[in-house]
């Protein structure tokens, strides 16, 4: 049988490489789930509690997945296969509905959840924004997805709370040039209280009277916003450093301080994929 030139290997010897590698790679997937069953049986016993969507866990696991990324295989390919793992062996399908946005296209939010949660869990299509942050707050492990639009149809942010509904994740995560699922969009989760560890926080503002014009200046960004007759609500998203205090100092100085600020929600900064593996962008 002739040899390949560039291996030395034969077409034969190199299909069972490549065999070999897929049952490596398939043990490894075993080996995987076990030791994440081992950790979901341990955890009660730690005192933590065990949730079915760890955002800071995640976002770690990509961080250190674009870190090591080299080779031919795209970066989003591998970032898929990564997330329906994680998902699979952390029980992110008992009984886990993920209720979508209905006022964006179906098509783009079908594909943004089953890139980013594989398909275990179920899709559950809603109304509207406000429609999934009732259902997600009236859910003790359902979860949320919201498409990003810069203006709102209506400020269903109004229905998030320290106890109920938050924004716990940012999508996408890995920022790609011509990427899959690139819809931007907030996941939404039930919590206890409010995560306060996270890179950015997401605040719901009011105002009376017109938005401030000079909020990136501040190091605000204006995630979505609704205008009407008794003034201006948005969502806003700052660095997760900054005490409430200093976002009303940032805001003022942007050109007026919110009649009302609450807390409610955070998330990981995304990261460049195209770039710098170790650069996080978002407000700074």
């Amino acid at each position: 049988m002739s040899q390949l030139p560039d291996s030395g290997l034969s077409l034969a010897d190199l299909r069972k490489r490549i065999d070999d590698i897929d049952a490596r790679i398939h043990d490894a997937l075993m080996e995987r789930a076990q030791a994440e069953a081992e950790v979901n049986s341990a955890t009660p016993a730690s005192g933590e509690t065990r949730t079915v969507f760890s955002p800071e866990r995640d976002a770690d696991l990509m961080r250190q997945l674009v870190e090591r990324h080299k080779g031919e295989l795209p970066l989003a390919t591998v970032e898929h296969f990564w997330r329906d793992i994680i998902c699979a062996c952390t029980g992110l399908k008992e009984g886990t509905a993920i209720h979508l946005d209905g006022g964006a296209e179906l098509i783009e939010m079908l594909d943004l959840a089953r890139f980013y949660f594989g398909f275990s869990a179920e899709l559950v299509p809603g109304g509207d924004a406000a429609d999934v942050v009732g259902a997600v707050a009236a859910s003790r492990s359902d979860l949320g997805l919201i498409a990003l639009n810069d203006r709102a149809e209506l400020p269903w942010w109004r229905g998030l709370s320290e106890t109920g509904a938050q924004v716990r994740s940012r999508l996408p995560f890995v920022v790609l040039e011509d990427r899959p699922a690139d819809l931007p969009a907030l996941v939404l989760s039930r919590a206890d209280g409010l995560v306060d560890n996270t890179d950015v926080a997401v605040y719901d503002a009011r105002w009376s009277d017109l938005l401030p014009g000079k909020l990136m200046d501040q190091g605000i960004e204006v995630l979505s916003f609704f205008r009407s007759a008794s003034g201006v609500d948005a969502l806003i998203a700052i660095s997760g450093e900054l005490s409430e205090e200093d976002v009303l100092e940032s805001c003022a100085a942007a050109g007026a301080a919110p009649d009302i600020l609450r807390h409610v929600g955070g998330y990981a900064a995304p990261i460049d994929g195209d770039g710098d593996a170790d650069e996080a962008f978002g407000p700074e």
